[in-house]
């Protein structure tokens, strides 16, 4: 047996805070979603003048890194070169989930327990969002 790590509600501010600093940096209107290593939201923001629309972007990038434990972007280049096979995912899931730059997991020890997905901007905005978020994480790994 062993114990498995799970993201709190103070994480998941900690994350958001991060997100909403550097977006703030970049004047990015954006949403962002955290979620469980399940894919299940824990924690949706959508900033001032991002579109409604991102908000379900930003949770189906989040459920994506989340259930496979790989950054999104990665996942979207696999699918445009030699991994088209890989479009089939989301039917799998049998929830939205997109393999669109904006998503990484986060990983604590080594394991996902969850992700956060940012969606509103360019995907490397959008990347580089959630990269400051999940460095939220490890800088205070609770």
């Amino acid at each position: 047996m062993r114990t498995i790590t799970a993201l709190e509600l103070a994480d998941c501010r900690r994350i958001a805070a991060a997100a909403e600093a550097m977006a703030a940096q970049h004047q990015a209107t954006v949403s962002l979603a955290i979620c469980d290593a399940g894919g299940h939201p824990l924690l949706v923001v959508r900033l001032d003048g991002a579109s409604p629309s991102s908000t379900a972007v930003a949770t189906a990038k989040a459920r994506m890194a989340a259930l496979n434990g790989k950054a999104t972007a990665d996942q979207e280049a696999a699918i445009n070169g030699e991994r088209p096979a890989l479009l089939q995912l989301a039917g799998v899931f049998k929830e939205s989930a997109v393999a669109m730059g904006g998503g990484l997991p986060l990983l604590h020890n080594g394991t996902c327990i969850g992700a956060v997905g940012v969606s509103g901007m360019t995907p490397d905005l959008d990347s580089a969002i959630a990269s400051a978020a999940a460095a939220a994480l490890q800088s205070n790994p609770g």
